[in-house]
């Protein structure tokens, strides 16, 4: 009777601990759930917040760009003369009564410098009324023949064709042949040993400079307005090469033979070669 009693109360109380068990699984399951929906709750409330910050930075730029305070009324132009100031303002297209703070500087820059005669463009803001406009304008130095005619620039590039009507009175650069690679490394020498000549005293300067003959990618033929003889020089030491070519002229005016002379060639390592004519 004792055991019987004994193993009715063991049943009975493995009951009980299987009965609080099972009670324990819904409380689980809400805290699960709550943190579930107070995570989202968290989330919801960070978009909303980031969202009210999105507005509000819409609602004050909108301000600005429609406040008459950012309204553009005055346009500076640097660097160019009246002509090409009203066709950069054409260019520009700019509406009366635009914001300052909603133009696109950077089209506008783009559609600036698409003008021939314009190298680039600085744009700046100068609150609240003013855009100013700094352009560096192409100087022609030289006119390359290729294929037609076109304006050189101190960098050694062709910039423009040359119209009927506009200035030809640069010196020619002649002898590039057919296009490659290797092109724009020849024109950056031409333009270097422009540079050197424009340093140099009359009537050995850029100015008195008729034509630069392209021999091969280190050698060119200079021409000068007063002389018929071609100057070959290497362009590595142009400077150095007009020294040696203002003392071998004096030489042959001396003897009396410049007239005769055909051709002075620099690109020996000994000196300079004289070559003259026949007869």
């Amino acid at each position: 009777m004792k055991r019987a009693a004994k193993k009715k109360r063991d049943v009975l109380q493995r009951q009980t601990v299987r009965k609080k068990k099972k009670g324990k699984r819904p409380a689980l399951r809400f805290r699960m759930i709550w943190s579930v929906c107070k995570g989202c709750f968290k989330g919801a409330g960070a978009l909303l917040a980031l969202a009210l910050i999105s507005f509000s930075f819409l609602s004050v730029y909108h301000y600005l760009i429609t406040s008459p305070y950012l309204k553009l009324e005055h346009v500076k132009i640097g660097g160019v003369e009246k002509e090409l100031k009203r066709q950069l303002l054409e260019m520009a297209n700019i509406d009366s009564g635009a914001s300052l703070l909603d133009l696109n500087l950077g089209a506008l820059k783009n559609r600036l410098e698409v003008h021939p005669w314009i190298r680039s463009v600085e744009l700046e803001r100068q609150f609240p009324h003013t855009l100013v406009i700094r352009v560096q304008k192409q100087e022609p130095r030289a006119i390359l023949l290729s294929e037609g005619m076109y304006y050189l620039n101190r960098y050694g590039e062709p910039f423009k064709k040359v119209g009927p009507a506009e200035d030809g009175d640069f010196p020619l650069v002649t002898g590039l042949g057919e296009k490659g690679n290797w092109v724009k490394n020849r024109l950056e020498k031409v333009a270097r040993v422009m540079e050197e000549l424009r340093q140099e005293r009359t009537p050995w300067s850029l100015a008195d400079l008729a034509e630069i003959h392209i021999e091969d990618q280190n050698h060119f033929t200079l021409y000068f307005e007063h002389m018929d003889a071609g100057i070959r020089v290497s362009g590595k030491g142009i400077r150095k090469e007009i020294r040696e070519l203002r003392r071998v002229v004096a030489h042959l005016a001396r003897s009396g033979k410049i007239g005769k002379v055909r051709a002075i060639d620099f690109g020996y390592a000994d000196g300079a070669v004289v070559s003259f004519r026949k007869g």
